[in-house]
């Protein structure tokens, strides 16, 4: 739990008791999320403390009390960075947490090692604290908003105490505080805070842009009059002007004004935000205990779903393969074995696993939807046959989809094994009915915006790709649905640039 800064100590280093090699693997599942941990006391306090702030969330943002999320969002704790590795090899090494997104999902990881930095006791809670602003963002918000936003409201939530009696908002991370004021650290000069994205500044410069961009939103926050004004900006950077002049012309400073302002803003005692507890401490969920061979293929498993470079292949499919040879009968052993096999292994052994799982449970989901992958593959590289290969894949997502309607990797597959058959309405609706059920996840969006092109819908086209391409981190998706952006006729000037966001009132 995130209560007083003794109180997260004291709950850390309990957290860092060592666990044997031979500790099971937990799931917890609660009303948002599925926390894997090495121990039930581990999952169990971190859900909650994932549903307390959650919950927080919802009451700052006025979300109906009874609102259900069709996805519950997948955390893994690990014990330090190697583990956090056997998913991620490209981690660096002072990671604390990630939050990634696959094709067809996202998930988060935390490192739950205890340790701290000396600016960071909340190791890996304010990373995933901070991601999980943008998931829910993303989920509830979605809009075209410029980084420094997107990055400084993540910040301001992610530094809650919850407390319990009360919750408080409005704190700070002490890393991003030295930021603002070591010696030797320069701020990013505000026009680029307002205009850019923090990877277009280098790596010390990045640091800066963090943690001015925390500071310019709880400038903002803290005050109602400065808080109404933010809508009438973004309207005004969204029709087309430049931020520095938006800025000026809606809250009247240029750009030294502001510099000089936040930095006076800095030296005097932050407001925060109480407010009283309106849910339990331990949130409700039922925890169940993993297979052994979790321990071994786990983690290897979501790195699967990630891709795996070509020269990590021969590697990780022997290490895997040796693995699940330890659970020859253990269904998931076989399931991750078969994954990696049809990806880069031999598919043939690979498909011959799957189809065994399928006999001894035909409606076994996991499997019918990486068989149907495995089947999407292989028509890729059989033009004579794709057709029926993709007749096949067809078939098992079908089948998935009578078992769970809802996956957005069920329908993804299926929308991609009717590939080769003209284009039509429900096809359109399936790719969007992906996308609204992972509105976070890139590659979905990507598709959704297509299809809408494809069709003409050139309205509700912008309204699915203007978040990914103003994402900090979007990548290489977020170029592309930038570059759909401009190759798309001219706005008409009564056609809407998205729905206005709801900003939260930070507990004031």
């Amino acid at each position: 739990m995130r209560r007083s800064l003794s109180t997260a100590l004291l709950g850390l280093a309990l957290l860092a008791v060592p666990v044997t090699a031979s500790a099971e693997w937990r799931r917890a599942e609660s009303e948002h999320f599925v926390v894997y941990g090495r121990s039930e006391r581990s999952v169990r306090e971190y859900a909650s403390m994932l549903e307390d702030f959650d919950a927080l969330l919802r009451r700052l943002h006025g979300r109906p009390k009874d609102e259900t999320t069709p996805i519950k969002l997948p955390v893994y704790l690990v014990s330090d960075i190697e583990q956090l590795r056997r998913a991620i090899p490209s981690a660096r090494d002072n990671t604390a947490g990630m939050y990634v997104t696959a094709p067809t999902e996202a998930f988060a990881i935390a490192v739950r090692d205890g340790g701290g930095y000396e600016n960071d006791p909340n190791r890996g809670d304010d990373t995933v604290l901070h991601e999980y602003v943008h998931h829910f963002m993303l989920r509830y918000y979605p809009s075209a908003y410029p980084a420094w936003l997107v990055e400084g409201y993540a910040e301001y939530y992610m530094t809650v105490d919850l407390g319990r009696e009360r919750m408080v908002v409005g704190g700070y991370n002490k890393g991003r505080a030295y930021s603002l004021t070591a010696p030797g650290m320069t701020w990013v000069p505000m026009g680029d805070l307002l205009s850019k994205r923090p990877g277009e500044l280098g790596k010390w410069d990045t640091f800066s842009y963090y943690a001015q961009a925390w500071l310019l939103t709880h400038y903002i926050l803290s005050e109602p009059e400065r808080r109404k004004k933010l809508g009438p900006y973004l309207d005004a950077v969204r029709s087309g002007q430049k931020p520095p002049e938006a800025w000026q012309a809606i809250y009247g400073d240029d750009m030294e004004a502001l510099r000089k302002k936040l930095q006076a803003y800095m030296t005097h005692p932050l407001a925060a935000g109480a407010l009283s507890r309106t849910t339990p401490i331990e949130a409700s969920m039922t925890v169940t205990s993993l297979p052994a061979s979790a321990d071994a293929l786990l983690l290897e498993g979501q790195r699967l779903k990630l891709g795996v470079p070509k020269d990590d292949r021969p590697k990780a499919l022997q290490a895997i393969r040796t693995a699940a040879a330890r659970w020859p009968d253990d269904r998931f052993a076989r399931l991750v074995r078969a994954q990696a096999e049809t990806q880069f292994g031999d598919r043939a052994v690979g498909e011959g696993i799957l189809n065994g799982l399928l006999t001894a449970d035909p409606k076994d989901k996991e499997v019918l939807v990486v068989l149907g992958e495995s089947r999407l593959m292989a028509a890729e590289g059989d033009e004579a046959n794709r057709k029926a290969i993709l007749g096949e894949a067809g078939k098992l997502f079908a089948r998935a989809f009578k078992i769970d309607p809802d996956d957005p990797r069920v329908l993804h597959g299926y929308a991609e094994a009717k590939q080769l058959e003209p284009l039509n309405e429900n096809m359109v609706n399936i790719r969007l009915r992906a996308m609204l059920l992972a509105p976070q996840v890139g590659h979905l969006r990507l598709d959704a915006g297509r299809v809408l092109v494809q069709t003409k819908d050139y309205e509700n086209a912008r309204i699915v790709l203007r978040p990914l391409a103003g994402s900090p981190h979007g990548g290489g998706e977020a170029e592309a649905a930038l570059a759909m952006l401009k190759a798309l006729p001219p706005e008409p000037a009564t056609e809407k640039t998205a729905t206005k966001p709801t900003v939260g009132n930070g507990g004031r």
